[in-house]
């Protein structure tokens, strides 16, 4: 009996063995990373966004020059609108402390817009964290950042949110950051990413969930921890452990007033 090749059936040439499609795959994202940063030095960050999202697709981890741009990319799109959202709300009360009701209205409905697009943003990077990157993440180093902005992001769309919906998003940014501070335990306590997941997440119990003690209780551990472990950083970790540190203490003092 003669065996039946893959070309025998029809499988063969059509489509590309598992080496070409792997450099087909590795081609898609060297160019989705190359866009990326000709949209980041455009400083237009929702392309940029959209290039990354490409990226993350691909289904390889992201190295670590990638994995920032993703945080920048995405962390941009969303401050844009933040500020916005800002504006809109002193303007509308510019308005009306002047007498001028229609036009409140208009920049109240201009800022029910932009967080839309917030909430869309929000909601984009979540799903790519919790599908794609924090499963995939090889090492804490890698978890304990994706685990951080996974909870930043449930925190933003929280503070734009009413009622279950900002019950919702706030109990999902607990559970992402006490993840990562779980974590983390097996990092140094001055490694700048751990230092970061513990700032964020005092800020987050301070402002979303009203808790000062606890916030302050989170800042003050992560700081003096982070005191013993300096020492052993790299010159350049341990400039940026120290800015870190620094935004500990201001918090810090200022929650204590």
């Amino acid at each position: 009996a003669q065996a039946i090749s893959a070309q025998a059936v029809g499988l063969g040439g059509s489509y590309p063995s598992l080496h070409h499609r792997s450099c087909f795959a590795e081609m898609g994202e060297e160019k989705a990373i190359a866009l990326a940063r000709v949209a980041e030095h455009a400083e237009r960050y929702d392309e940029m966004r959209s290039f990354m999202e490409e990226r993350v697709m691909s289904g390889n981890p992201l190295s670590n020059e990638e994995r920032d741009m993703f945080s920048a990319a995405f962390k941009n799109a969303l401050s844009e609108r933040r500020h916005a959202v800002r504006v809109a709300v002193g303007v509308a009360q510019l308005e009306e402390a002047e007498g001028r009701p229609e036009n409140r209205g208009l920049a109240l409905g201009y800022k029910s817009k932009v967080e839309t697009e917030l909430i869309s943003i929000c909601t984009k990077a979540v799903d790519l964290l919790e599908s794609h990157l924090v499963p995939k993440a090889t090492n804490a180093e890698d978890q304990t950042f994706y685990l951080k902005m996974q909870g930043d992001y449930h925190r933003y769309a929280a503070e734009f949110a009413q009622g279950e919906a900002r019950a919702s998003s706030a109990q999902k940014a607990a559970a992402a950051y006490q993840a990562g501070m779980e974590e983390a335990k097996s990092m140094s306590a001055a490694h700048p990413i751990h230092l970061g997941l513990a700032l964020n997440f005092s800020v987050f119990q301070h402002e979303v969930l009203q808790e000062t003690v606890p916030a302050q209780t989170t800042a003050t551990t992560a700081y003096n921890n982070a005191v013993n472990d300096l020492p052993g950083l790299s010159e350049e970790a341990q400039a940026d452990a120290q800015l870190t540190m620094q935004l500990l203490m201001d918090n810090l003092q200022l929650w204590q007033q």
